[in-house]
Formats: structure tokens, sequence, C-alpha cells
């Protein structure tokens, strides 16, 4: 049996066409940002386009919380050193939401000291990471005091710790981050938030201390560190000096690399917006700001530097161009102790009025880190039961943005209903079909005897640059206008020996079937872009890919349901195929793709959901869920769940097979349709709710109500 290949057959190279699709995307876009940023000529448009920009990121990532509640800050101990000493600190940034941290004060202070808020990278340390004790160290030295905070998923902050058995559930750092992140991305805020908002409130911590001088107020950090500080330049005005650190490049230059983001640094639309790495560390113009770069980090230097040109623009404005410098190291991703060295020279320079003469003991002796812990157990949720988490804050979260239900009364309510939720989806995914001619390819022909069919290999542009491959089966003895099914699954046409029962029933029914590939799967998957992360669901190919398009303000769930309304399109121009009996059939995560696709386009005469995810908000509810990047959409839950959408098929059919929750596991359809009920009928009016939606625990194949 002919397949396509990894040249669609000889016709197109596809394995990198998804890639090339997004960065010709980002192209434009950063081209217009460009086009903007070279009409800023005085400081007023700039301040303007800033405060702009500030706004649209908060909202990005599901805005701040609205009140500094209370910090009741605890100094569990205090390490004696000879020319300084060390508190150990923990603080509510949230209420419940506890922040660990240690506090790095000089001995005998004069009057008030300069401060710099240390936050750390990705090491599982973090703040005991020996490379990073040692820049705290540097500083309170040279008479700074330093606060260096654990971020979440990592040091004493292990967002999944298991206290019974004495480990994580989920992996520290970066992949917790994304996995967490998944569900904060769900409600359209971002786990960037909480990283954030801990920042701010370890500068009211610095703020509350008599010891500090509040108006030389520094920031730093390393990696993920960096994210953090170019993060809080970009929003807080109280710091005074910033020294972000192996994290800032360009937008466009970290693409090409097609290495993948952690959640945190994946805001939604900020390509879209035009928010670059330059806009982060002019967010306190014309305050003194200095690049930490390594030459040989994977975040590209080549990319600081435009980054750098672009900023220096900024700072002319104000006739501050020496305010803003990089310092290049020659080492790979590290705060270096160059980078450390310089950077205490920045801070002594600009926060101390000093001359910056500094240079660092690279034999510096660190503590170990289990002696920097504010917990004697070393974790916060080992010692405070009660403790919030990101997964419980977002759950309080979501149940704050959800939509309330507004039940319909009458037809004209439903229908009004009806209209809303649609609309919402457009503007969710976003879609717009323009309706451009399909010229399509039928590029091979067979029989398959075993089937008792004819089997097309067939392929077209669903937009300009992307290919979608399909198999079109048809029954040998069917006459005249046959009714069909468009068929979406996973592993598209490669999987095709997986979908043969179920083709087999369908074409004995009379049935066409198409086995399409919407962009990324089967017969147009792409290459792993992502290979040196492995091919886990965090940090896969369709990892990158999809934040990359979330960047860009879409998402792949999105561009996939636009090529399956495409192949509703093309086949409603076959003359062997009866266009008003074209269904739609969607098993796993390609079930959400066909019920968005059969909200949008009312034409598709049924939709049969198979092994699919059947609530959001159980995804949000669920601690340890089943992660899967291809079904994930920015903010669908404050528009709507699934069940929602239900009420878009009136007067079609829909049918639910073998739902399954959060953790992949089957829902039994009375429990299932229970739990529909009260949403359908408050869409429908009490007992008056679709009565073509149904439910069965069957699989596909032997389901035979088609």
């Amino acid at each position: 049996m002919k397949n396509f290949g990894d040249f669609t057959a000889g016709y197109y190279d596809v394995k990198d066409q998804l890639p090339h699709f997004l960065r010709t995307k980002a192209e434009s876009l950063i081209n217009s940002e460009e086009k903007e940023k070279k009409d800023i000529k005085t400081v007023k448009s700039f301040e303007k386009r800033r405060s702009k920009l500030r706004k649209i990121f908060i909202e990005s990532i599901g805005g701040l919380p609205a009140e500094k509640t209370p910090l009741k800050p605890q100094i569990t101990g205090r390490i004696e050193k000879a020319n300084y000493f060390i508190e150990k600190v923990i603080f509510e940034s949230q209420p419940k939401f506890y922040v660990t941290a240690n506090l790095y004060i000089p001995k005998n202070l004069k009057g008030k000291a300069p401060a710099v808020l240390f936050v750390c990278g990705h090491s599982i340390e973090a703040k005991a990471y020996p490379g990073y004790q040692k820049v705290a160290i540097d500083l309170v030295n040279n008479g700074f005091i330093v606060l260096s905070i654990d971020p979440p998923g990592q040091g004493e902050r292990m967002q999944y710790y298991n206290k019974k058995n004495k480990t994580t559930d989920i992996k520290w750092g970066t992949t917790e981050h994304s996995y967490t992140g998944f569900q904060c991305i769900l409600n359209g805020a971002g786990i960037a938030r909480y990283f954030i908002w801990d920042g701010m409130r370890g500068i009211d911590y610095l703020f509350s201390r008599p010891e500090v001088d509040g108006e030389r107020i520094g920031v730093t950090g390393n990696s993920g560190g960096g994210l953090q500080t170019a993060y809080l330049t970009f929003l807080d005005d109280r710091i005074k000096c910033s020294v972000p650190c192996s994290y800032v490049t360009s937008r466009l230059d970290y693409m090409k690399t097609g290495q993948p983001h952690d959640a945190e640094q994946n805001v939604f639309g900020i390509i879209k917006t035009g928010i670059n790495y330059d806009d982060l560390i002019t967010g306190i113009a014309p305050q003194p700001v200095q690049l930490g770069v390594n030459a040989y980090d994977f975040f590209c230097v080549e990319g600081a530097v435009k980054s750098l040109e672009k900023a220096k623009n900024i700072y002319g404005l104000y006739r501050a161009k020496n305010n803003i410098r990089m310092e290049v190291g020659s080492t790979t991703h590290q705060y270096s102790d160059q980078l450390r060295q310089a950077a205490v020279n920045t801070f002594r320079k600009y926060l101390r009025n000093e001359k910056s003469d500094f240079v660092t003991d690279i034999n510096m002796k660190t503590e170990e880190p289990a002696v920097l812990n504010c917990i004697p157990a070393g974790q916060i949720l080992e010692s405070y039961p009660e403790a919030e988490t990101v997964y419980t804050l977002n759950r309080k979260y979501t149940d704050s943005v959800f939509p309330s239900r507004v039940p319909a009364q009458n037809k004209k309510a439903l229908e009004k209903n009806i209209k809303k939720i649609r609309a919402k989806l457009i503007k969710l995914l976003p879609y717009q079909n323009a309706g451009e001619k399909i010229y399509p390819r039928i590029i091979s022909k067979d029989l398959l005897p075993e089937l008792d069919c004819e089997k097309e290999n067939i392929f077209f542009f669903s937009e300009p640059d992307i290919t979608v491959t399909g198999f079109l089966f048809k029954p040998l003895k069917a006459k005249g206008a046959l009714k069909s099914y468009i068929l979406v699954a996973e592993e598209g046409t490669a999987g095709f020996r997986q979908q043969k029962k179920l083709l087999k029933t369908l074409l004995r029914k009379g049935f066409a079937v198409f086995l399409f590939d919407p962009r990324g799967v089967g017969g147009v998957l792409n290459r792993n872009v992502t290979q040196p992360y492995g091919n886990s669901a965090i940090f896969d190919a369709e990892y990158k890919i999809n934040y990359d398009a979330m960047m860009l303000g879409t998402s792949i769930t999105a561009l996939r349901v636009f090529d399956i309304i495409r192949a509703y399109d093309y086949l409603a121009t076959r003359e062997d195929l009866d266009k008003k009996k074209i269904g739609l059939i969607g098993s796993r995560a390609a079930g959400i793709w066909a019920l968005f696709a059969g909200v949008l386009e009312p034409r598709l005469s049924k939709v049969v959901l198979s092994e699919t995810l059947y609530s959001y908000k159980n995804l949000i509810d669920t601690r340890l869920f089943s992660y899967d990047n291809k079904i994930l959409l920015h903010g669908v839950l404050r528009n709507f769940d699934l069940v929602d959408l239900v009420a878009c098929y009136h007067g079609r059919k829909i049918s639910f097979l073998k739902m399954q929750n959060a953790k992949g596991c089957s829902v039994n359809a009375k429990l299932l349709e229970s739990e529909f009920m009260p949403v359908l009928n408050t869409f429908y009016g009490a007992g008056k709710y679709n009565k073509t939606v149904n439910f069965r625990d069957v699989e596909l194949p032997a389901f035979k109500d088609f």
C-alpha cells in the first residue's frame, strides 16, 4: 500500500513546513514591530508605548493579584559569617503561598544600605546552588543586602512534593513549570504571574526591612532567573539597576535555534503584540541595565547584540546610552565568575557610587545546600500542610474567571446562546476561513481487497505553504453520491492499520471515509525539532511548535481545526459525495479538534467523539493529569467548557463514546450524561435538551449508530 513518505510522494518536503510557516508569521510580525520602533523619536512616545505593552503583558499572563496581602514574614534561623550574617526567611507572597529565602546582611552597617533581589535560575538547589550563593556572597561583602528567593518548583518549594514518599510526583524545575503551566494557560493566565508576583513581593519585603534603602534596589538572576529579572525590570519601577544574565537574546534569533522554552517564558501573544527582549530590558529606562551574556550560550549572543542596539536607541532618547551595556563571558550557559564580577561592579557603580574595581574570588567557599534551608525538612509542603501551591491557586483563579451560564427559556434565547458561544470560539481560536479555492492532487489510487474498497492518496494546500494529506476510501459497489465521514486521529494516515476495523464497518454501511492529516499529523508529521530534549510529552516537537504558535496569538489546536474545516470544503466539491451528508469523527486529542470544527462548520451533519477528554475544568481540578500538548488552548475556560459547545449542535447529531477524564481513564456514559445534564438543561431549558446527543461506553469500531 502506498503512503506519502517524507516528501509527500515526491511532491513537497513537508518535514519542516510547520516551523517554517510559524517563523514566516513571526518574521512578518517582528518586521512590523521594528517599523513601529523606528518611529519612536521622543521619550513621550516611548513611554506611551511602554505603558501600553505593560498592560498587554499583564493581561496575557492573567493579570496580577489585586491585593498585596500581609507578608507575615518569619525568621527561622541565622548563620553567622565573618563579615555578614544570613537570615532564613519565609514570607507569604499570597495567603499561605510560602516563599523561602535567604537574606544576606553585612555586619556593622552604618545607615541604610542598597539591596539586591536575587532570583534563581533552573537549579534544583535554587537559592542554595553554589554558583548563586557566590553572587550573594560577593554582593554582601561589597555592602549590599541580598534577598535570594526560591522559585516555585525548586529549592524548598517543590509544588508536587509527596510528603508520604518524601519525593516529587512531577520532576522539579522546567518540567514542573511546564506541567503546572499547562493548567494555567487553559484559563487565560500563565505560570509567569506567580514568578513575577513572588519577585515583587520579595521587593516589598526588602522595603519592609529598616536596614534597606528603598531608593537603591537592584535585581539580578541567571537563566530562569535572568527571565525573572527581565520581567521585573519591565514591570516594577522600584528597581533602580538590573543585571539579567544568560537570558536576553531576540525572539526571532531564539526561534531559529529550534529549542523550546519552559512555560513561564512562553507568554501568549507576546510576538503578535510586539513585546521583544529589548522591550523587557528598557522597562526601567533610563535606569541602568547590564546584560550578562555568555558567548557560547544557547541563548544566542547574536540576538542579545540586536536587543542591546535597540535598547540603546531608547536610552539615547534620555541621553543615557552609557546606562545600558553588555558583558560577554567566554563560557556556556551559567552565571560565570566573569559575569558575577561584572554584576557586582555594576551595582557598586550605580547603587553605591563606588569604583568598578572589584575582583571576585574564584575559589570562594560556599555552604552545603541543606545548611541554608529555612525548614528543617527542606520542603514547605512537609512542614506546612495547609500551604497553597500553583495548582491550588490556579483552581481558585479558574473559578473566578469562568463565565456564568445563562439559561435559555425559549428557542430565541437558545439561538442567542448558540450564537454567543460560537462567536467566543471564533475569537478564541481565532478562526477565519477565507474560502480560497482548493486544488487537490489525487496522486495515486489503490484497490484494497481486504476492505472491498478503492483508496485515493490525496493532498492539497489548506492555506499557502501548508500541505495536508489524506486517504479517501470508497466502497467498490456503491452508487450515486455517497454519504461520508472525515476521520481524524492523532496518528492520521500513518496509523491506517489501527483504523481498519472502523473503516470496514463504515465501508460496509456504504460510507466513504476520508482519513485526514491536518498539519503536523500522519503524512505531514513534523520532524522532532527538539531532539536534544528527548521525546517526552513535555518539550517534544509538539510542545515547541505549539508554544511558538501561542506566542503568535494562536495555537496548533486552532490551526488543525482550520485544516479540518478545509477538509470538509474539499469533500463538498466532489460530485461523488453527498455534500449534505458529511460527518466528522475524532478520537482522543483529535476529538477536541473535531468538536471545535463541528461548531464552526454547521454544515457537518454529525460529529462523533471517541476516547476524548470530556472537560477542561476536570483537567484543572486534577492534580496529576495526563499531559497532552495537542489539546492545549489558551483561555478556553474564560469562555466555556467542552459541554457548553453541545448546544451548538442543536438539530444535528453528536455522540460521545468512551470519553475520558484528565487522567486518561474512561468515564462511565451514565455518569458523563449526569454531569452534562445540568449544563444541557441550562442551555435548553429543563428536560428539553437536544435528544440527538447520546453517550456510549463502546469504542468506535463497535459503535453501530452511524
